[in-house]
């Protein structure tokens, strides 16, 4: 269902778009309980005690920016020995980690009418990579960026933009969509439009308001057209 800030026909608000932008983790996949569980064991090791359902409102940013919520201005050495650390614990439980039936329903939709996606993530590249073989998401996909591939993560816009720049379409013919407002202020700084779903009492926007926002990332398929 589209939110009521929509108070035309549904229809009116068909857009007409080449290629669409997605985040990972929250939108595509349900990694959440694997990656809190993950970051908790890590932590651990290093003497944070910190419960995995803490952690669920950092699920998404970036390996720095959630290790720095708990270490200020932690060194280079230290987040990657950490990052090595959770790969480790997630790898052993990727099974846990679900693919959403809606986010399946759109990305077939936009292979169909030859719509372009891509991944625009905060997720490390070799998790990425995890991800995209674990689920053959490549069939659906024409590229992904990790914030390992640009500058800044977000909530700046640089894996967006690097993601658009990769798909080879305009701004004004491409959606971003994620589920946390870290997202949608990246896509606003990027001056793409955005999409917000709605997965878990995390998915709200106090800042900024997006385009679009759905319950279900099949909701998108009425809205959009090649």
């Amino acid at each position: 269902m589209i939110e009521k800030v929509y108070k035309n026909n549904v229809k009116e608000y068909r857009m007409k778009i080449s290629a669409v932008l997605f985040d990972l983790d929250g939108t595509i996949i349900d990694s959440a309980p694997n990656l809190m569980f993950s970051w908790a064991s890590t932590l651990s090791e290093i003497g944070i005690n910190v419960k995995p359902e803490d952690l669920k409102k950092f699920v998404g940013l970036s390996p720095k920016v959630i290790v720095s919520k708990f270490i200020p201005d932690p060194g280079d050495e230290l987040i990657e020995k950490l990052k090595e650390r959770r790969k480790m614990y997630f790898k052993k439980n990727i099974h846990r980690v679900k693919l959403f039936d809606d986010a399946v329903e759109l990305l077939n939709y936009l292979n169909r009418v030859r719509i372009k996606a891509a991944l625009a993530t905060s997720m490390g590249r070799d998790m990425l990579i995890d991800m995209i073989q674990y689920f053959n998401l490549d069939r659906y996909l024409c590229c992904w960026v990790s914030a390992e591939d640009v500058k800044d993560p977000k909530p700046a816009p640089d894996v967006f933009l690097k993601a658009l720049e990769l798909t080879g379409a305009k701004k004004d013919l491409s959606l971003g969509v994620g589920d946390r407002e870290y997202d949608i202020i990246a896509l606003k700084k990027a001056g793409i439009k955005s999409a917000l779903v709605k997965r878990d009492e995390f998915s709200v926007c106090n800042t900024v308001t997006p385009d679009i926002t759905v319950n279900k990332l099949n909701e998108l398929i009425s809205l959009i057209e090649p």
